[in-house]
């Protein structure tokens, strides 16, 4: 079974650290248009952004900095065709996200459902930062009169015909009445559609006065192998 470890002999010093500078340079440029989408995002703004606001928005990036940081840590050593145990990593964000935005006033409890979910490392960031940015929306937004728990469930599914699928909800307030799914939100929903549509997945959202869903399904392609030698 593939568990995605290997021998770091078979690759010299200079394979190692040319792939290793290969990832930073990417993960930098995927910041950096966010950085960009966020800039963007105010200046279209009518008013000047609110102190909570702002708050909020450099929280999101510090998260997403974090998120990009600890993928950086697992993978440091991983070849870009070893197999990545989704399921454990999305806990130790999952873990990490939880422990930036709850508080004693609005405890999160996280329940994690599901399979190992075995994944080839070149797509493990853009699958890690879509959960991302689905949680930290709902630590946001699901109970934004506070002073409630909130409660997520997040599901690992691999199915037999190779699809990976992901599901996310919460027990919030759900979106707003008339929120555009497709078209709608701010640079978190953007990132998710982009990050999705990149690695030619689909994303589905369902939303009502009991909480939203995000289900994430992604081709075969992406799906490593369990059973190969």
């Amino acid at each position: 079974m593939n568990t995605g470890t290997f021998d770091t002999t078979a690759l010299s010093s200079k394979d190692l650290l040319a792939e290793a500078n290969h990832r930073v340079a990417n993960s930098l440029a995927l910041l950096s248009g966010m950085v960009r989408m966020q800039a963007r995002a105010l200046g279209k703004g009518t008013a000047p952004p609110s102190t909570a606001e702002l708050k909020m928005m450099f929280d999101g990036m510090a998260a997403r900095i974090s998120t990009i940081g600890q993928l950086h840590r697992m993978l440091a050593q991983m070849p870009v065709d070893a197999a990545v145990p989704l399921d454990t990593h999305l806990r130790d964000v999952t873990n990490m996200l939880v422990s930036a935005f709850s508080s004693e006033h609005q405890p999160v409890h996280v329940e994690h459902t599901g399979g190992a979910c075995l994944v080839l490392t070149r797509h493990v960031q853009s699958l890690t930062l879509v959960v991302c940015e689905i949680i930290t929306n709902a630590l946001k937004y699901a109970h934004p009169a506070g002073g409630v728990p909130v409660r997520l469930m997040v599901d690992c599914q691999s199915h037999a015909d190779g699809l990976l699928e992901i599901c996310v909800s919460d027990d919030g307030v759900g979106l707003p009445e008339g929120f555009d799914s497709q078209h709608g939100g701010g640079i978190g929903f953007q990132l998710m559609r982009a990050l999705t549509s990149e690695m030619g997945g689909t994303l589905q959202i369902n939303s009502d006065t009991l909480g939203t869903a995000f289900r994430i399904k992604v081709p075969q392609a992406l799906v490593a192998n369990a059973r190969s030698a």
